[in-house]
């Protein structure tokens, strides 16, 4: 059960902080932030809205919570893909066929949190700058994978620098699509074209 700063000091926590988080990131992922009320938030929490407050502040202040928790556990899922697709050329494929997999999944289709949210707010909350932390974030972990593609000397080349924006661009904009409802086989087609980009690599 996850502690709060704001929460009142003595005061018993009456809820699980991490459950309702997962739940609300569903729940935003779901309607956008413009369309989730705070009637849905209560509602799906089922926490009282004082509670909601107290612990998360803001209706703003709770989705930079929701984005910066996601933001964290989908660099978890890019890190641990990129350890299990290896090394060399080979790795890079093998990371789009997993990046494949998951974005054909039921989850995967509703695409990315983080990108939705950019679209929707153009990147930003008080206090927080998630769009460029997102694309900060989503670049190191993409550079590590062209990284470990090259040999060692041509780690810090401009030619991994411009690898990894390519790639981190392109995932990015992949990942608008998903949301907007491609099937499958679209999603498939757009990947099969990156495939055939890193096969000149």
């Amino acid at each position: 059960m996850g502690e709060s700063a704001k929460a009142t000091v003595g005061r018993p926590r009456l809820f699980d902080e991490e459950a309702v988080l997962h739940d609300l990131t569903d729940l935003f992922w779901r309607k956008g932030y413009g369309q989730t009320s705070m009637a849905d938030i209560v509602q799906v929490s089922g926490v009282h809205k004082p509670s909601l407050y107290r612990t998360f502040g803001s209706k703003e202040e709770l989705f930079a919570t929701v984005l910066r928790r996601y933001l964290a556990q989908r660099m978890t899922m890019f890190a641990a893909l990129i350890d299990q697709a290896g090394p060399g050329v080979r790795g890079v494929h093998r990371f789009l066929e997993m990046f494949e997999a998951d974005a054909v999944s039921e989850r995967g289709r509703d695409g990315c949190l983080m990108v939705m949210a950019s679209n929707e707010l153009r990147g930003t909350l008080p206090g927080y700058d998630f769009s460029t932390d997102y694309r900060q974030q989503m670049r190191e972990q993409i550079h590590a994978l062209i990284a470990q593609a090259l040999p060692r000397e041509a780690v810090d080349s401009e030619i991994v620098r411009a690898r990894t924006d390519l790639v981190t661009t392109y995932l990015l904009g992949l990942q608008v699509i998903m949301r907007s409802g491609a099937d499958a086989a679209e999603i498939h087609q757009y990947l099969a074209a990156m495939h055939v980009t890193v096969d000149a690599w």
